[in-house]
């Protein structure tokens, strides 16, 4: 019997602590806290084990909240300011707190971006910068090297403002197209420009000069008068000549390409580096009537030595009537501008019909951004979500009203009061476009010519331009010798 007892007592106490056991994983205080939980199996696992994963939260973009970034920025700060990306930086931390910036800023960007760049330090670079260099075709040169990350998924993205609508649908076909190089999309352009000639409309009042001409021969005697009234016609920077060139006279070619009836063959050929470049008939004609207008005194004496500020300059001091440039310069210039200066605009007219189509230069600004591609996948992922909120309303209207550029966002427009925000020199132009058959067109090429040829072509005609403004030099023979190199460049370059 004492044997029966003790082996009943140890089975009642077994049978206790296997109970005691089975409960004790089964419950919890209240307050406990919940946790995900995954289950793996293996050949190797148990039946019933399982790994406990706690989910990483993620924003609606699928990225991390919890990975910490900081995104390198290198900015060209030009005639737009950085009020707009200082802006913009502040509303990415807001709504992703996990992301911060190191912006370096400077008006001479190249002169850090291209020693960092050969100096092939990838931790030392910026994430993403504005691919400003002091060479033609770099940009090219990187993309085709490898260095470049390609931003062709940003287009069928939703823009992040809710609207359902996607980048490309939001802009333009010459965005969208100067956005690639060498076959890849290598920046996102965020604004646009519009060049041509800018003035004061008090002074043109006051002194009963002519805010539109619609004829060559009005355009012509328009600076005649001027002249006889004592002030410079057109200023430009001779340190950086090619605002005369680029902002004003190179678009004369396509004026009277229309006015010849070959516009559409000509742009063709423009476009696509087909036939002569440079010594066409039409572009012959827009640098003489320059040179023309040299010997006639239409340009300053001592233009070589200004930069674009002080050429800017003479027209608020007026000096000079009209300066060469673009629609930056309202807000470039703000900090001199007098009380009761008004901008106005002008492009030229090339015939004497009176219905005649006027071009005005217009293209994607220089806010846009690469990314380099030797970096981090989060990093790189990051920068894109940042070009991406570049084209929130908010940032766009800040680049309008801060910057004094053209939004890149076409339908921008379709709220009036934010046009109404617009800069003067953007209103000045809008209104000149109502009062003038004008088409608006970019110089924006099918592919890039980055050999060696082409870099001196470039060279040899930016020194021709003041010489020829100067009345000093007939533009033919140097127009001959850059064609033939730019045809050996286009023979080398052509895809």
């Amino acid at each position: 019997m004492k044997k029966l007892t003790v082996l009943v007592l140890f089975v009642v106490m077994c049978f206790s602590l296997l109970m005691a056991c089975g409960s004790s994983g089964s419950e919890k205080p209240a307050n406990s806290p919940t946790t995900t939980t995954t289950t793996t199996t293996t050949e190797t696992a148990a039946p019933n084990a399982t790994e406990e994963v706690i989910e990483p939260e993620v924003y609606e973009n699928g990225l991390s909240k919890e990975e910490k970034v900081i995104l390198k920025v290198g900015l060209w700060e030009s005639g737009s300011g950085r009020a707009w990306i200082d802006l913009a930086m502040e509303q990415f931390i807001a709504k992703y707190p996990n992301v911060t910036f190191d912006l370096t800023s400077t008006p001479t960007l190249e002169t850090i971006l291209e020693p960092k760049i050969a100096a092939g330090n990838d931790d030392d670079m910026f994430d993403l910068f504005m691919p400003r260099f002091s060479a033609n075709g770099a940009l090219d040169r990187l993309v085709e090297a490898g260095k470049i990350e390609s931003q062709d998924d940003l287009w069928e993205r939703e823009l992040p403002d809710g609207s359902g609508k996607t980048l490309r649908s939001v802009i333009s076909d010459d965005f969208y197209n100067n956005a690639t190089s060498a076959g890849m999309t290598a920046r996102v352009p965020v604004v646009g420009f519009n060049s041509g000639l800018f003035f004061d409309q008090q002074l043109f009042d006051e002194k009963g000069w002519n805010k539109n001409p619609n004829t060559w021969d009005e355009f012509v005697s328009l600076l005649e008068q001027i002249k006889s009234d004592g002030i410079i016609p057109i200023t430009f920077p001779g340190v950086y000549a090619g605002y005369l060139t680029d902002y004003v006279f190179q678009v004369l070619q396509f004026d009277l390409a229309k006015a010849n009836g070959t516009f559409d063959t000509y742009v063709a050929n423009f476009r696509n580096y087909d036939g002569p470049q440079i010594t066409t008939e039409e572009n012959k004609e827009a640098w003489n009537r320059m040179y023309q207008f040299g010997k006639n005194g239409y340009f300053p004496a001592g233009v070589a030595a200004l930069n674009h500020t002080q050429s800017q300059m003479q027209v608020m001091q007026h000096k000079a009537a009209m300066v060469a440039t673009g629609d930056w310069v309202g807000n470039e210039m703000k900090e001199s501008t007098p009380a009761g200066f008004t901008w106005g605009f002008m492009s030229i007219p090339v015939t004497n019909d009176s219905n005649q189509t006027v071009f005005v230069n217009a293209g994607t600004g220089d806010v846009s951004f690469a990314i380099w591609k030797n970096k981090p996948e989060l990093t790189k992922q990051w920068a894109k979500e940042f070009i991406l909120s570049l084209y929130n309303f908010e940032i766009q209207e800040s680049l309008a009203v801060d910057a004094g550029s053209y939004p890149g966002r076409l339908d921008y427009s379709e709220d009036p009061a934010r046009v109404e925000k617009l800069q003067p020199t953007q209103k000045a132009v809008m209104e000149y476009s109502t009062k003038h058959n004008v088409e608006y067109i970019s110089y924006q090429r099918n592919f890039a010519l980055t050999s060696p040829e082409e870099g001196q072509a470039v060279k040899i005609l930016n020194e021709l331009i003041t010489a020829v403004a100067t009345g000093k030099k007939d533009p033919l023979p140097v127009l001959e010798e850059a064609e033939k190199l730019r045809q050996a460049a286009i023979a080398k370059d052509r895809p």
